[in-house]
């Protein structure tokens, strides 16, 4: 099996939807193919983030339209079996599919149509983890909270999405997560900093608190001392966050 064949059943192939001779085919391929390989670990890694999303049917004629995509841009014309999960299945293996397909047959003469597409799919998988962020609950959102805090490029539109977690998502725990991937991403963007020591006065339950005091103490953040000073002062906060404030601002 040739990789534009390879690539093509990927998705599927992943699933598991393949019949036994074609997946053999692959699998056989994949050993002895570094470009594959990396493709498919790629694919399988993203895949595995949405298999936790609630399925979704996809918008009606998707399949066809991107079949037809393929065979006008490449002459495809041999049938494939491509079975999508949900629309945000469908969407990253359109990009990633055709993106790879773009990169070989442009090849060096055409690089700004290949950063294009790279572009677009480094996008659409920040709407995707935006996405677990905004749509869903429990277990799944704090995985997207995960995700999003993996991520290469952190721009202010994640960073956003993210704190507007740590500040109002009615889950503790997600909350929680959130604040704690704040934490880890504040050397990838200036802005995380002010929030975090913002949400100190958002902050009502007594876990959150003394985990964003923690979190600015021992990262030396000093513009927050005043901020956690006056916690420490303030009869209406919680006796044990007051007493963790008081010795905590001592190492800033």
């Amino acid at each position: 099996m040739k990789c534009e064949e390879v690539k093509i059943n990927l998705p599927e192939y992943i699933d598991g939807k393949l019949e036994k001779t074609d997946s053999g085919e692959i699998e056989k391929h994949l050993q002895s193919c570094t470009e594959c390989s990396e493709i498919y670990t790629g694919l399988n890694s993203f895949l595995k983030f949405t298999d936790s999303f609630p399925e979704i049917d996809p918008p009606t004629g998707m399949k066809e339209e991107f079949m037809k995509l393929v065979d006008a841009e490449f002459g495809v014309t041999k049938e494939r079996r491509l079975i999508f999960p949900d629309w945000l299945k469908v969407a990253a293996m359109v990009f990633i599919v055709l993106g790879t397909f773009v990169t070989g047959y442009y090849s060096g003469s055409k690089n700004k149509e290949v950063q294009k597409l790279n572009y677009e799919l480094a996008q659409l998988k920040q709407e995707v983890m935006l996405a677990g962020l905004r749509d869903y609950s429990g277990p799944q959102k704090i995985e997207a909270v995960y995700s999003v805090k993996n991520s290469e490029v952190v721009g202010d539109q994640m960073v956003n999405a993210l704190v507007f977690t740590m500040n109002s998502d009615k889950n503790v725990n997600v909350r929680l997560a959130a604040i704690n991937a704040l934490s880890e991403m504040m050397d990838k963007n200036e802005n995380i900093k002010k929030e975090l020591i913002n949400s100190l006065s958002i902050q009502e339950n007594p876990l959150l608190q003394i985990s964003l005091i923690q979190i600015l103490s021992e990262s030396g953040v000093k513009e927050a001392k005043q901020k956690i000073e006056s916690i420490s002062q303030d009869e209406n906060t919680n006796q044990q966050v007051r007493d963790f404030a008081k010795d905590m601002v001592k190492i800033i």
